[in-house]
């Protein structure tokens, strides 16, 4: 199999397939064994179907719109499955710096709005890579460009929305799952803007970068949008009264229903 391959593209796929075996691994592991003590029935059934997804979602992605030497060769298909799994664990291992962790939210406190937020941040981290697979290009590293343009821009309009209106806070210290679900609508929401935006075939780092700011201007509204409601909407008890806004569903689905008509416009 690896005569097939470059010596770079052996490197990497050599890499990519143990990280990606190790990182997800010892996720399914932490999910069957730590916190045992605070684990209801299906708390944790997001967090163990999302790389599922996460999967399933880069497959159609590569088999649909990849470059034609990806899409018509199984053994392409497999070496950007396993370059886009090791990107989701590494971009899992990002989000505890950006206010949101598996292991201490969901695993060892059993925080359902926080098992929904970081269900939606694996779902737009993985759109993030996807976008970078369509189109045709020289090879990985045009891919590992994209994605990582519009995987920090993510995590950055995330750190935006949380620094003005301390959305993880209600996440995880208020447990609102409505903010939870708001959270998860958000991550997809810009996941989908972000991965469109870096799609096509590839020129030169200069045009994608370029285009990339000429398409994603509508990360930057919806993120204006997400501060807005958060400014609206008190953490949910149970006692609360809930508004359209501050039930998380109606939110998080007009976030997402943002980014497919994006998608679908553009």
């Amino acid at each position: 199999m690896f005569d097939h391959f470059s010596p770079d593209e052996s490197f990497v796929l050599i890499g990519t397939s143990v990280v990606g075996l190790v990182a997800w691994a010892s996720w399914y592991y932490a999910l069957a064994k730590v916190g045992r003590g605070v684990r209801r029935c299906g708390r944790r059934w997001h967090l163990a179907w999302a790389p599922l997804f996460c999967a399933a979602l880069l497959y159609i992605v590569l088999r649909a719109w990849s470059a034609e030497d990806v899409r018509t060769d199984d053994r392409y298909m497999a070496f950007y499955l396993a370059m886009g799994m090791a990107w989701l664990a590494i971009f899992r291992a990002l989000l505890p710096l950006f206010g949101l962790s598996a292991r201490d939210d969901v695993l060892e406190r059993g925080n359902d709005a926080a098992a929904w937020a970081l269900t939606g941040a694996l779902v737009g981290g993985m759109c993030c890579f996807a976008g970078g697979n369509v189109g045709n290009g020289p090879g990985w590293w045009v891919v590992l460009f994209s994605a990582l343009l519009a995987g920090m821009t993510l995590l950055l309009l995330w750190w935006i929305v949380e620094r003005a209106s301390k959305l993880a806070d209600k996440v995880t210290v208020d447990r609102d799952l409505a903010a939870g679900l708001r959270t998860a609508g958000f991550f997809i929401a810009i996941g989908l803007v972000l991965g469109r935006a870096v799609a096509g075939d590839w020129v030169s780092a200069e045009v994608t970068v370029s285009e990339f700011m000429r398409m994603a201007w509508p990360a930057a509204v919806l993120t204006a949008g997400a501060v807005a409601v958060e400014r609206c909407c008190s953490p949910v008890t149970e006692r609360s009264p809930l508004s359209l806004l501050g039930s998380g569903w109606v939110p998080a689905l007009m976030y997402v229903a943002a980014g497919i008509i994006d998608i679908l416009v553009l």
